[in-house]
Order: structure tokens, then sequence, then C-alpha cells
């Protein structure tokens, strides 16, 4: 569980998103990563809690269809869904670390390759998926820990104190950097949708999710010192980490560092997607707001073919129609930060409405703590779904507006047929 969350986390963050952050913000980079990891830790600790209390396959689904009953649940579960398209992303990132090893590549034709790559996985099993994420894990920490080590001497440690070089844009534009590494630092928490298949779930899911969050945080700020520390500003923003890798990298460590760190970075994200994102699926099936054809599990390895298979669909669609990493970002954050809002809204209600499972925790915590932590939550999500809004475009506002609208009018008419199907 470990290595899936923090395969999760360090993704597309460090190797892909950097290049945005530093468009948005420049030298102040590393920072707006240490200050998301601050924030993201605060946003994950009421979900730490409920995962320590209730822990179950299809997690947050679980948590908030418990606590805030099953439309609430639901309406989670939707917007999660239609956020799946961010796997283009990783899909996206290790198509463009790929060029840097071939350029003549088809950075499309990859991107979906790598999806039905970790499809196949997937299909098989998830403790195959999470063997093949523990290797993956430690080649990409090696591949990470060989920039900070040949470039943390060559910075230019000087523009980290010019206010101007620190914020170009401004606080509006640190505040967008910060927004986007949000996305980075993230994460974490999804584990908790394979609570079911832990050995001890109340001990180490909590684990899993802290650990695997405070020891990403460590190499995104230590690797961003060097991605904007030592090539001029023009050519690492909007780049990934392959330019300032070939700068100071020997031409052997150079290709180990893409294959290492590049590719397995954004595979272990992938893969960490296709392990978990089915599971609360599976439950909505099960509780009827899905159609439970599509749920149907191989009988040989115990996995859902039908809904990876419209993973693989959904993933790969913004690729095929050509959208670029940030339109990507920008769009799939907004609906992040509207459903990471109902699990928080869970937590702060968890001990009256399930004052035994409250008690029962294994990470313990005090009502008005988690009510406080809640609300942070809560109000950090707020401030970053407001900005991430300023910066998308009016169709993807009426986009997002009206499969809310859409999600609320299936809730209503579908709750009437589970009512009357008793």
């Amino acid at each position: 569980m470990f290595a899936i969350a923090l395969g999760q986390v360090i993704g597309s963050g460090i190797m892909v998103l950097i290049g945005i952050g530093i468009q948005f913000t420049a030298y102040a980079v590393p920072f707006a990563f240490i200050l998301s990891s601050i924030l993201s830790v605060i946003k994950q600790l009421p979900v730490v809690f409920m995962g320590s209390a209730m822990p179950a396959t299809g997690g947050l689904y679980v948590y908030c269809k418990r606590v805030l009953g099953p439309e609430v649940g639901f309406f989670y579960l939707a917007v999660l869904l239609i956020t799946h398209f961010l796997i283009a992303l990783f899909a996206l990132g290790f198509a463009q670390y790929a060029a840097a090893l071939l350029p003549e590549i088809n950075i499309r034709a990859v991107a979906v390759g790598i999806l039905f790559v970790f499809y196949l996985v997937n299909l098989v099993g998830i403790k195959q998926a999470a063997a093949v994420q523990k290797v993956m894990i430690v080649v990409l920490l090696v591949g990470l820990s060989s920039l900070i080590f040949f470039g943390i001497l060559e910075v230019d440690y000087a523009n980290f104190t010019d206010q101007e070089k620190l914020f170009p844009d401004g606080w509006y534009g640190f505040a967008l950097a910060c927004v986007v590494m949000s996305f980075a630092t993230g994460g974490a928490q999804f584990v908790s949708e394979l609570g079911g298949e832990m050995k001890n779930p109340h001990r180490d899911l909590p684990r899993a999710i802290v650990a695997s969050t405070l020891i990403a945080a460590v190499f995104f700020a230590l690797v961003s010192i060097v991605a904007v520390g030592i090539l001029p500003i023009e050519q690492t923003a909007g780049a990934t980490l392959s330019d300032v890798a070939k700068e100071i990298l020997p031409p052997g460590v150079y290709t180990a560092f893409i294959v290492g760190a590049g590719l397995c970075a954004l595979a272990t994200s992938i893969n960490s997607t296709f392990s978990w994102a089915t599971k609360s699926v599976l439950i909505a099936c099960d509780d009827g707001w899905l159609p439970k054809g599509i749920a149907v599990v191989n009988k040989r390895y115990g996995t859902p073919h039908y809904l990876l298979t419209m993973l693989l669909i959904v993933g790969a669609f913004p690729i095929l129609i050509g959208e670029d990493l940030r339109d990507i970002i920008m769009k799939g954050s907004s609906l992040v930060f509207i459903y990471d809002m109902v699990p928080l809204v869970a937590a702060f209600l968890l001990a009256r409405k399930l004052p035994d499972v409250f008690a029962s925790a294994h990470w313990k915590l005090s009502q008005n703590a988690l009510q406080t932590l809640s609300v942070m939550g809560l109000v950090i999500l707020l401030c970053q779904f407001a900005i991430s809004f300023s910066d998308i475009d009016r169709l993807a506002w009426f986009l997002i507006a009206g499969y809310l609208i859409f999600v609320v009018i299936y809730i209503r008419f579908r709750s009437k047929a589970i009512q009357a199907n008793g």
C-alpha cells in the first residue's frame, strides 16, 4: 500500500507539472511544493482518521455513503469518476520522457500504448500490480536521487532570494502554482479504496498515506530546487526535467534517469490509478446506482475487466482528441477540489452520525480536533477551487456545471428506482 500510495503521489507532479509550476511562479516553485505538501497533509488527515476507523474496499465512497447517505455518497463517486481522464496526464508525461531518448516516436501513440500496458497488468490482479509497483518505486527513488546528487551543488541559490525572480506574476502566479502542485502532492488518500484488501488496514492505511506524502514532499522540494536553479527560466518553464538532467548528468546516468525516474514515475502513477479506480464503482454497482453488468469480475483473476476497459477508454480520450497538459490539469483540478470536499464533510459529522465507529478508530483524535481539521481542509479546498476556476475558459465552466447538474438529476431519478426495487 505504501508503494502504491507513493507511486500515486510521485508521478506527474515532479516529472511533468513542475514545468507548468515554473511558468506560474519561476524560482518560487520549491516553496509552492512545500506549501502544497503541508496543505495536502492537512486535507488528508480527516480521511486518514476515517480510514483507521472503518477501512473498506471502495474506501472514500463507502465513508461518504455511511456518514452522509447513499445519494451524497454517489455524488462524490460520480464527480470522482469523470476526473479519471487525468490518467491521460501521466501517460502524456511518460511519452514526453520517452521522446527524450527516442525523439522520433509518436507522443500520443506511446501515451495510449503505456495506458494499455498497465491495463493488461491490472487485469491479472492487484497483487501482481503491487509487485510491479514495488520494483518501479525503488528504481524511481534512485533516479530522483541521482538528479539531486549531481545537481544540488550546481544551483545558483542567489535566485531564491530575489523577490522579483521568486514572484514574477505576483501572489496570483504563486497561488496558481500551488493549485497545480496540490495535484502533485495529493493523491495518497486514494489507497483507502483498497482498505478491504489490506491485512491490517486500521494501522497501515494511515501510515501509508501520511508517510508517502511526507517522503514525496522531501523529494519534490530537493528536485525542484535543481530543476529551477541551474538553467535559465526560459528553458525550464513549461518543460520536463529531461532538459535539466541532460545538462548536469553524465550520458549514462542521464539515460538511467530518464528510464528510472522519468518513465517509472509516470508508470507508477498509471499503475496506481488502475489499481484503485474501479473499487468504488464495484460497490456502487452493487448498491444499484450503476448497472451490475459492468461490474462483472473475471473468474480467473478476480478483476473487473469491463470497468478497467472503461478506465482505459476514459484515459485515452483526451490524448486522442489532442488536449495538452495544462488544459488537462486545470480542468481536472477544478473537479478534484469539488469531490475532495465531500469526505471532509463526512469526517466533520462522523462522531455525531456514527459514534461507535468514531470510538473504534485505531488512530485517536478528539471530536473537536477532527472537526477542526475538517474545517481547515474545507477552507483550503474552497480557496484552491476558486483559484483553479479563475484559470479555465468559459466552455470548461459550462461543461463542469452541466455535468454536475446531470449528476444531481440522475441521482434524483435513480434513487427513486432503487427505493422502488426495495
